[in-house]
């Protein structure tokens, strides 16, 4: 695997297929996709909006310093963000990555476009949850307001009070992940090391129908799969898997439906299947040189990643064990 790279890139967007890219340039989600893709892991097709086109379009809203936003100018910040247009490059560049990827996977293709700081997924803080997602975007104008909207999350409430209280220090920068989005049958995540510390040479995995918002906002309680390192399941416990998120079919986005009585109370993977995450994840934790948190899903039979991270907690538990 060649290293990576960080000042090679010229153009407003880049793939995430392509070559080793550094976090500072695609963000903690784009790094990690670079990185899994070089693995030759199964991740959708991705381009990533580079981090410093965030800053230059700060730049023309007046905001140079960002380290001089206060909590007072947020509402504001974020109504011009989501308003401004954006600069001719870079919608040339998305209009580009669209149409690719709409011949690399369909022209009824929809997307995913997450937010990918420069400070998310690192082995101290992941910021899971603290920026925006946008699923099922159908068109170039949906894929620009995206881009907006992921950018604008960087100045949530939220966002900029977990940054102080966690890295008082950083200027924030956020670039942002343009990826197929995969019409999942199961999603689940799945820890290569138990976060809690009661399994730690297990994977343990939460899984449940549908796409993975359900399953990483809470809005389900999930299965909860224990895989021994030798393929075999040692626990699962079916949850309450009373709804699911789903493509919307009538247009763009997705919406909540509710799990069909009968296949709540089934079990979202098969044996086989937790056996296939677990030797795939254990595999790419052992090549990644670190404890992961990977985000996938069952599509058509088949296993698809979404992201890694490390696992943060577990510094902790070590701690808590010395």
């Amino acid at each position: 695997m060649s290293g990576p790279v960080l000042h090679a890139i010229t153009t407003p967007t880049v793939w995430l297929d392509q070559v080793l890219l550094e976090r500072d340039l695609v963000g903690g989600k784009g790094a990690s996709l670079s990185e899994l893709a070089a693995l030759g892991a199964p991740v959708p097709p991705a381009f990533a909006v580079a981090a410093p086109e965030c800053a230059a379009f700060m730049a023309t809203l007046g905001v140079v310093d960002l380290s001089s936003v206060t909590p007072d100018m947020l509402p504001a910040l974020r109504e011009q963000i989501l308003a401004a247009p954006l600069p001719a490059d870079l919608a040339a560049a998305l209009a580009d990555g669209f149409a690719a990827l709409q011949e690399r996977a369909g022209a009824d293709i929809a997307l995913a476009v997450r937010s990918s700081a420069t400070t998310e997924d690192g082995v101290e803080h992941s910021f899971a949850g603290q920026h925006d997602t946008i699923l099922g975007v159908r068109t170039v104008a949906e894929l620009e307001d995206a881009v907006r909207q992921c950018w604008a999350s960087l100045w949530s409430e939220r966002a900029v009070s977990y940054r102080q209280a966690n890295l008082p220090d950083v200027v924030p920068c956020m670039a942002v992940v343009v990826q197929q989005m995969i019409r999942s049958d199961v999603s689940f995540i799945a820890f290569t090391e138990d976060p809690v510390g009661e399994w730690r040479d297990h994977v343990v995995i939460s899984a449940s129908w549908g796409l993975g918002e359900a399953l990483v906002s809470g809005m389900v309680t999930p299965d909860h799969v224990v895989v021994a390192p030798d393929g075999r399941v040692a626990e699962y416990t079916i949850g309450d898997k009373q709804f699911m998120i789903i493509p919307d079919t009538a247009g763009s986005g997705t919406r909540e439906a509710p799990v069909p009585r009968l296949m709540r109370s089934l079990p979202a993977l098969s044996a086989e299947q937790a056996a296939e995450i677990a030797t795939l994840v254990r595999g790419l934790a052992a090549r990644l040189g670190y404890a992961a948190d990977l985000e996938g899903a069952i599509a058509g039979g088949s296993v698809v990643l979404f992201q890694a991270r490390p696992i943060t907690t577990l510094d902790d538990l070590a701690l808590a064990g010395d």
